[in-house]
């Protein structure tokens, strides 16, 4: 599935039925299992905002369809590794003291508007990881969220996993390959992966308790970024609008099989 496919919008406010057609020209269709990256503004001026964009992601993929959307939780983590320039070091042990443990059903996302509406969707479930959790609503929502360990939890035994298994698509909508986590399970499986710790709170034995655990490290635009090119120029992805945000379809299969070939050549 390739190509470039063009919408307009032409000036006017941004409808369901709209999206619907755009996402449907995208080359979406009912019974997916679809990971959402997305950026509420990047779409334009919908009527109803984000919760339109998830009713309609929801409609469009129909009963047999899974809809999933990360709801990542950095600030749970240690203030340290936040890139917050409004919190200085000085606060960081008054943060890590006071830090609320991550609650999959009460903890917001900080990922944007869509996911969070998403996370509060009637279906939807979560899974359980403090930092980099996953919600998803639909027949194999349950298989995908249940899972989730905490060292290098965008791995082959979590949620990532799982949708490699289930040879899921991706839909970068508005966003772009630096916002693509399977780009962190691609890289988590090749031997010469960066790592790095990472340190949460968590409740053990009805304590508040610092863990510490490895993860694949954050990319920073490093290396994503040219993957995302390399891939486009490959011809391998459906690009398009929706609503007036330039978004890219992709296998995440084959998505993967590309990028683990470029880490085994560059790290």
């Amino acid at each position: 599935m390739t190509g470039v496919v063009t919408n307009s919008t032409g000036g006017l406010p941004i409808t369901a039925e709209g999206l619907a057609n755009d996402l449907s020209a995208l080359g979406i269709e009912p019974g997916m299992t679809l990971m959402v990256h997305s950026s509420l503004s990047a779409i334009g001026w919908v009527v109803g905002g984000a919760e339109t964009v998830v009713r309609v992601l929801v409609d469009v993929l129909g009963p047999e369809g899974t809809l999933v959307m990360p709801s990542a939780t950095p600030l749970g983590g240690d203030p340290a590794q936040w890139t917050d320039p409004r919190v200085p070091e000085t606060w960081w042990e008054v943060i890590r003291e006071n830090l609320p443990v991550f609650d999959p059903e009460t903890t917001p996302t900080s990922l944007g508007t869509i996911p969070e509406i998403f996370r509060t969707w009637p279906g939807t479930l979560r899974s359980h990881h403090p930092l980099e959790s996953v919600c998803a609503r639909g027949p194999m929502a349950s298989e995908i969220t249940r899972e989730h360990p905490l060292a290098f939890s965008e791995g082959r035994d979590g949620p990532f996993g799982k949708l490699y298994e289930l040879d899921s698509w991706i839909l970068l909508l508005g966003v772009g390959f630096n916002r693509c986590t399977a780009l962190h399970f691609a890289e988590s499986l090749v031997d010469t992966r960066r790592v790095q710790t990472v340190r949460f709170p968590m409740m053990q034995g009805g304590e508040r308790t610092w863990i510490e655990v490895l993860n694949v490290a954050d990319d920073n635009g490093t290396h994503f970024p040219t993957i995302g090119r390399h891939y486009l120029s490959a011809g391998k992805a459906r690009q398009g609008s929706i609503g007036e945000a330039q978004s890219t379809l992709i296998s995440m299969r084959d998505l993967v099989g590309f990028a683990t070939r470029y880490f085994g050549e560059v790290l």
